[in-house]
């Protein structure tokens, strides 16, 4: 494929397949023709002219290190890798622009706490949510992947974050790898509570919302940019609480 900038996509198993099949049709409107590519365990399976592009899986082990190892070996020069259970609702040329200044691109995960942390990694230096990546073909780049895989496999956990956090803490020092972390609207995690503000449109939502929520959400995300939208006000399935402020008693009454 001779296009610079492309959409990657990655489903291995039934479940993540049939999610990546559902999911490229919803891309289209919103990716200015760029083409989208899908690896997968079973490229046969793949109906046609769904994607541009079916690969096969080099290694595929039906966990979270399947999306890490096709990333080593880009299929574009720009590639915007999503994950299988996120809705674009607007046009994201712009991650492009900036992926042409830079390495790498990502969103802060929404939650700090993971399974395992990297003791050299300041605290500061959080998690990125590994389901939205925009990511340069560069040597840098193929650099931090590796790591990212070898990180993952020593770490012995089942969430890819952590190890990605480790791997970019890596590489921006050893390798000077240019990064930007993009605000929460270009990845909008629906199983979190979940914060917009004012002035910039929600980009893409990330998470199983259900099906009947989709068309309201977007309404109520992007019919008025100028206020504050939250999951308070429009609830997307939470799995985690927001802890209720508890008054501290005043004992010098």
């Amino acid at each position: 494929m001779n296009h610079e900038e492309g959409i990657l996509l990655i489903g291995t198993g039934e479940k993540y397949r049939s999610e990546a099949i559902t999911c490229a049709p919803l891309l289209r409107p919103f990716i200015n023709g760029r083409p989208i590519v899908l690896v997968t365990d079973k490229p046969n399976s793949v109906p046609l002219n769904i994607f541009d592009q079916v690969l096969q899986h080099p290694y595929p082990q039906k966990s979270y290190r399947d999306k890490i190892e096709p990333l080593i070996q880009l299929p574009f020069k720009y590639t915007l890798f999503l994950d299988t259970d996120l809705e674009l609702i607007q046009p994201i040329d712009d991650i492009f622009a900036i992926l042409h200044q830079l390495d790498f691109v990502g969103c802060h995960a929404p939650v700090r706490w993971c399974q395992w942390k990297d003791p050299s990694v300041p605290e500061g230096f959080c998690e990125i949510n590994s389901g939205v990546l925009g990511l340069r073909r560069s040597r840098r780049v193929k650099a931090l992947i590796k790591r990212w895989l070898v990180t993952y496999d020593l770490a012995e956990v089942s969430f890819d974050q952590a190890s990605l956090r480790s791997a970019l803490w890596w590489a921006s020092k050893k390798l000077n790898l240019r990064s930007w972390v993009l605000p929460p609207e270009y990845n909008l995690r629906t199983p979190k509570p979940w914060l917009v503000g004012p002035g910039i449109c929600v980009k893409i939502i990330h998470g199983r919302v259900d099906s009947e929520l989709k068309e309201p959400l977007k309404q109520y995300l992007n019919n008025d940019i100028n206020t504050f939208r939250s999951s308070s006000s429009f609830p997307t399935g939470q799995n985690q609480a927001i802890l209720p402020y508890q008054p501290i008693p005043n004992n010098n009454k």
